[in-house]
């Protein structure tokens, strides 16, 4: 029953929702624009971890490829300097895939400063801060995750020529 009142007292004190300033064809270029960009950083997201997947393929390919040059130093040396040219790519591409979401979480702050009071406390909900730890957290997991594939294939690799 306290629960309850306690759930009824918090919605009566619930601040009235101040709407939208804009006029409705603005108003709906906004919700595009928002909609469009959510959809460039799933996207982007999404790309990230389709290149993280596809390089650590590769180095699996690379590793394969390896037991063919077991008497073939030049070939080994071949195939660890393409692990690392990859892996440099791979890195660069999250690295953009990353600046490009940022733009679009610029754009989306931007549209939702001129959306309705309600639209604005439930987009405040999760902190900038907290959303930023989790994102960079798991681009800094990702590049881990190619360094240390790399680390295997060269570890694999390098006693195939000695």
């Amino acid at each position: 029953m306290a629960v309850q009142d306690f759930a009824r007292s918090d919605l009566d004190e619930r601040p009235e929702n101040v709407p939208s300033e804009l006029d409705d064809l603005t108003h709906a270029e906004m919700r595009m624009l928002y909609a469009e960009s959510v959809e460039v950083i799933r996207f982007a997201k999404t790309q990230q971890w389709k290149s993280l997947g596809a390089i650590l393929v590769v180095f699996v390919a690379l590793i394969g490829l390896s037991q063919f040059a077991a008497q073939k130093p030049l070939l080994s040396n071949l195939i660890i300097a393409l692990s690392f040219l990859c892996s440099g790519g791979v890195i660069y591409s999250m690295a953009l895939y990353q600046a490009w979401q940022n733009t679009e979480r610029r754009k989306l702050r931007e549209i939702g400063a001129h959306l309705s009071s309600y639209a604005k406390a439930i987009r405040a909900v999760k902190s900038s801060r907290e959303a930023n730890v989790h994102r960079y957290t798991l681009l800094v997991f990702m590049i881990a995750s190619v360094l240390m594939g790399n680390a295997m294939l060269v570890l694999f690799v390098s006693p195939l020529y000695r």
